[in-house]
């Protein structure tokens, strides 16, 4: 059985601006960083560095640009004490949609509704902290990023 972490974030910037802050280095680098190696290619294996004791990785599974990226989780760590040791295998989704609705955000801005879904099994000691640390990473990271300037 599993059990499926979702975020949704509504972030004031286009879909391509959201798109390079999670396929690139610099972009990742600027909200969930230090990013060593990220490039906008399926196949390419993201690597940050989190201080973890080895990189956190994460191979490019399917692309859709500005729209769709898939991750999964490519790291081993034998730690349980680190969350990341239940990750390997993991997919990260995180699916882009444009949006327009004034009435909610009190702008009249478009935005870009970013979809964000991790699966885990149901007996998994990390899902609860990590779902509040994505909750926190997404809100604070991704969406202030792709804000700045936008």
């Amino acid at each position: 059985m599993t059990n499926t972490i979702e975020h949704e974030v509504w972030i004031a910037a286009d879909q391509d601006r959201v798109f390079e802050a999670i396929t690139t280095r610099e972009g990742l680098d600027a909200w969930w960083g230090p990013c060593v190696a990220g490039e906008p290619k399926e196949g390419f294996v993201i690597e940050l560095d989190h201080s973890l004791g080895d990189l956190l990785r994460f191979e490019i599974t399917e692309l859709v640009p500005n729209e769709r990226v898939v991750w999964t989780c490519a790291s081993t760590f034998d730690d349980t004490s680190n969350p990341a040791a239940e990750w390997r295998g993991q997919r990260l989704t995180f699916d882009l949609q444009p949006r327009r609705d004034h009435a909610l955000l009190g702008v009249p801005r478009d935005v870009t509704v970013v979809r964000f879904q991790q699966t885990w099994p149901d007996d998994a000691r990390w899902r609860g902290f990590c779902n509040a640390a994505w909750g926190q990473t997404l809100h604070n990271g991704l969406k202030d990023h792709c804000e700045e300037d936008a």
